[in-house]
C-alpha cells in the first residue's frame, strides 16, 4: 500500500504544481502544501483508523485492501479541500 499512497502524492505534487501555474501562483509552495496536507491526513488515518479496524483486516482480504486504502482516500479527499481553499483565496 506504501506504492499507491507515494504515487498518489506525486500525483498531488504535480496536480498543485499545475493549478499554481494556472492561477500565477507559485507552484513549489502549492506543491508543498498539497503534499504535506495529504500526508498529514495519512498518518491520522493510518495511526487512528485503520489501528483501530486491523482486526477486520485478518477476516477477508477484500475487507483488508479496503482497511488499506483508506488513508490514501483520507489523504486525497482532504487535499481537495485543500487545494478548493487556495483556489479561492487566489481569486481574491
Amino acid at each position: 500500500m506504501a506504492f499507491i499512497a507515494i504515487l498518489s502524492a506525486i500525483a498531488v505534487v504535480v496536480w498543485f504544481y499545475k493549478s499554481a501555474i494556472t492561477v500565477g501562483q507559485s507552484g513549489v509552495k502549492w506543491s508543498a502544501v498539497g503534499v504535506v496536507g495529504y500526508w498529514i491526513a495519512w498518518w491520522i488515518v493510518k495511526l487512528t483508523v485503520v489501528s483501530g479496524l486491523s482486526g477486520l483486516a485478518a477476516k477477508g482480504a477484500f475487507i483488508g485492501f479496503i482497511v488499506l486504502l483508506l488513508p490514501t482516500v483520507a489523504g486525497l479527499a482532504s487535499v481537495f479541500l485543500v487545494r478548493k481553499k487556495l483556489l479561492a483565496d487566489s481569486s481574491l
